[in-house]
């Protein structure tokens, strides 16, 4: 049907016409942008994403920056350095010629000071971007020094949206070679730190994989780990770690972690009232167990000591966690199973006083099910010494004893050196004689240091004591090497003695350049992976945003052809109408 009011066809054509358009419109911008994400209406999630990202490279972009002038300033210093070792090479050969008899010391001193005024300017000059890390002031109204410089190397934003800096620190005051500052600067006072001897993982309790498994049996012996950790105060707290006292810090007792373990021992340090916040455990930059006191100084408050006990019953196998485990300082002959029906007596002397030990039927049955002898009428070595350590602990001794190889051994863990004698009617009867006696060191102690000063100094400005010469600065005033007026067998030793300064800042010049050098490989490493890491996140803006300007073109062309057909079809639809008027003629 035909209408005068309504053309059907033209408006069908009239729409498809309108989105074809819309089409070739879009796909147009596609083709002269290159992307097909350009506006946050194109497709918000992907244009967010997008503009993060390329948020992050412009910091980036920062970032690369900081470390080519870092890597700059790194440069500059490093060359000044080798100029001056190379310096200071010379300056040693001068000094040995000097040595030579006959030799004008005039005349070398002349050379001395040229070479010192050469070392000085190239210190001087070595300066990149306003810094200069080998000639200083670092005394405390030069706001504007700083003893470590650092360079921005990388940039990070957690989820929360907080913005950090990882950091590169040149350590000046290990480089520098002159600093006009006063002859010394304030030291803080340090902890007292005690470190085991091996990393954590690599001990006797701990398997390869890095945990360790206090379930399994041994030999019939689960694993325990039992220590005492004491302040130089007196106060301590015992450590016992076995399948017992690790349930509740352990998920799995067959996979104990490290984290897990410290957690444990934090935990019984937390407990005790003597130590709680005054110590605490951790594992250093090698994986070693470590002992760390909040006190700092040199006082007991900043000393802490480590010492192994023994195991609590022979139902446990003593696991070392990188101090060893406890070693007797006297051990007895070969022990035989003991009837404790009757009382056995011993004493022991720990140097604190001497604590009486009465074993019998009540002390064994106290050993309830942790007993590993049939009965008390023959007590094996691994019961009597849990017997034994039961009432030294009960009386306040720091002697212990253990039972391996076939006999009992006593040492102690009150830490240094200690004395323990042994008496008692039955003596004989665990494995010693009346009066035997022996002193031992048992554990390991780390003390703290005290506030102090130390040398503010350079490198080459450093007034050796010996020769109250500096090697860097001129002869003037009695500080700078001065050669010219040593004389004489005496003259001849403060020469040698200045030889030797030489060959020291020789050494402490090459280990600052040693410590340039692994900067550089720092931040040249960072550098690599910053333009990487920007490198990635263009290529993922690419993929978010960017168009495929293959199917783009390919699709244009299509719309275009599509265009031409929709307009004849709108023409077409529009001549109906004519062919109605035709009609009326």
């Amino acid at each position: 049907m035909t209408s005068l009011l309504t053309n059907i066809s033209a408006m069908t054509a009239l729409t498809t016409l309108k989105g074809i358009n819309s089409q070739l419109d879009a796909t147009s911008n596609r083709v002269s942008t290159g992307q097909r994400v350009s506006t946050a209406s194109d497709n918000a999630a992907y244009w967010s994403i997008a503009t993060t990202v390329r948020t992050d490279n412009a910091s980036l972009s920062a970032v690369k920056d900081s470390l080519g002038l870092g890597s700059s300033a790194v440069d500059t210093a490093y060359n000044g350095l080798n100029s001056v070792l190379s310096d200071l090479q010379n300056l040693r050969a001068k000094l040995q010629t000097a040595l030579q008899p006959g030799v004008d010391r005039n005349k070398v001193q002349t050379e001395i000071k040229a070479i010192q005024d050469k070392m000085k300017a190239t210190s001087d000059s070595s300066t990149s971007s306003g810094q200069n890390w080998l000639s200083v002031n670092s005394s405390p109204t030069n706001t504007g020094y700083q003893a470590t410089q650092n360079v921005v190397a990388g940039f990070s934003r957690d989820t929360t949206g907080t913005v950090g800096f990882s950091m590169i620190g040149i350590d000046v005051n290990a480089i520098k070679l002159y600093d006009v500052a006063t002859s010394t600067v304030n030291t803080a006072a340090t902890e007292g730190k005690v470190t085991g001897a091996q990393s954590l993982t690599g001990t006797s309790a701990f398997s390869p994989g890095g945990v360790v498994d206090f379930a399994a049996s041994a030999g019939g012996k689960t694993k325990q780990v039992s220590f005492t950790v004491t302040l130089g105060t007196g106060a301590s707290v015992d450590i016992v770690l076995d399948k017992s006292t690790m349930m509740s810090a352990a998920k799995d007792l067959t996979k104990v972690t490290t984290d897990e373990f410290l957690s444990a021992i934090n935990n019984q340090i937390a407990a005790s009232t003597a130590m709680a916040g005054k110590v605490t455990a951790s594992l250093d930059t090698a994986g070693r167990l470590s002992f760390q006191t909040a006190a700092t100084g040199s006082g007991t408050n900043a000393q802490v000591s480590v010492t192994n006990n023994a195991v609590s019953n022979g139902k446990f196998a003593a696991a070392d966690v990188g101090f060893g485990t406890f070693s007797g300082f006297m051990t007895g002959t070969a022990f035989t199973a003991m009837d404790v029906t009757t009382a056995k007596v011993l004493t022991v002397n720990d140097g604190a006083g001497v604590k009486t030990v009465t074993l019998n039927a009540a002390s064994f049955s106290a050993l309830g099910t942790d007993a590993t002898s049939a009965a008390n009428t023959a007590v094996n070595g691994d019961d009597v010494a849990a017997m034994i350590n039961a009432q030294l602990k009960t009386a306040g001794s720091k002697a212990r004893v253990s039972f391996a190889g076939g006999a009992l051994s006593f040492g102690s863990n009150a830490g240094g050196s200690t004395t323990i004698t042994l008496n008692g009617a039955d003596v004989a009867g665990f494995g010693f004689t009346a009066a035997d006696s022996t002193t031992g060191t048992s554990g390991f102690t780390g003390k703290g240091t005290a506030a102090g000063t130390t040398n503010a100094k350079g490198i080459l400005d450093t007034v050796d004591a010996t020769t109250t010469f500096s090697i860097g600065e001129i002869g003037t005033g009695g500080t700078g090497i001065n050669i010219a007026g040593l004389v004489g067998t005496t003259g001849d030793t403060t020469l040698k003695n200045i030889i030797t300064q030489v060959e020291k800042a020789i050494a402490s010049v090459t280990n600052a350049g040693t410590k340039l050098g692994a900067n550089k490989t720092q931040i040249d490493g960072q550098k690599t992976f910053v333009d990487t890491l920007m490198k990635a996140n263009d290529r993922t803006i690419g993929t978010l945003v960017d168009a495929d300007i293959e199917e783009e073109s390919t699709k244009l062309k299509a719309l275009q052809t599509q265009q031409q057909l929709a307009v004849q079809a709108l023409s077409i639809a529009n001549s109906g109408s004519q062919n109605v008027l035709s009609l009326f003629r």
